[in-house]
């Protein structure tokens, strides 16, 4: 998971960091809310971590100048308050949980993959990407035609679209599509052609690529 993190205590700041980086997250780390607001426009994180009380743009500020960019990537509050009021106001900005200082770095941590859980799980009706639609209703892919999709298909192409910016591994694909049952790295090589193949049906914009380190990633022409 990518996470931002606004906190202007130096000292806490670094402590989270380097506990979330330790934990396996990708943590980039700002000192108040413009410079957060600043990263939220130029990168997608998977969630986000606000102290509330920062100087030159306030967490709550910040959290609604983000989700006015349509941003919802889920974000929790750091706060020293803990009156019910200041909770309120917080989540009604945009706000998904709360932490109140002192707080331990493991309950953190399980509630941002709560966040990444509670992510994962909900799905919208449909995805675009380039000139195509991904229907997950209706099990189609639509471009300039229209073409039908089996599950593990819509799963991976789902999967390959969330992961646009960066990629994704064969491992951590075969992860999300399959679960728990059993594949391989041939198998997930099938699925890609299969949907080589319907993408260039729907005369799409968007290939598959092989990256580096047994990868692939979506992209526009």
């Amino acid at each position: 998971m990518k996470i931002l993190l606004a906190e202007d205590e130096e000292d806490l700041r670094d402590v989270v960091t380097e506990y979330l980086r330790f934990q396996g997250y990708r943590v980039t780390s700002v000192c108040n809310g413009a410079k957060a607001l600043e990263a939220a426009k130029a990168d997608a994180f998977d969630a986000m971590v606000l102290d509330v009380m920062m100087p030159v743009m306030d967490g709550i500020t910040a959290i609604k100048k983000i989700r006015e960019t349509g941003n919802t990537s889920p974000a929790i509050f750091l706060t020293a308050k803990s009156q019910v009021e200041d909770r309120i106001e917080g989540l009604d900005a945009g706000a998904d949980d709360y932490l109140t200082k002192p707080f331990s770095m493991e309950e953190l941590s399980a509630r941002l993959r709560a966040l990444g859980r509670r992510k994962r799980d909900y799905r919208p009706r449909s995805l675009k990407f380039g000139n195509i639609e991904l229907d997950m209703e209706q099990s189609e892919l639509r471009a300039i035609n229209t073409i039908s999709l089996a599950r593990k298909e819509i799963k991976l192409l789902s999967c390959l679209i969330d992961h646009s910016d960066e990629g994704i591994t064969v491992e951590d694909l075969i992860k999300e599509v399959w679960d728990k049952e059993q594949a391989n790295d041939d198998m997930v090589k099938m699925y890609v052609s299969f949907l080589r193949g319907k993408l260039e049906s729907v005369q799409a914009n968007v290939i598959i690529e092989c990256g580096e380190n047994a990868s692939y990633r979506i992209r526009e022409l």
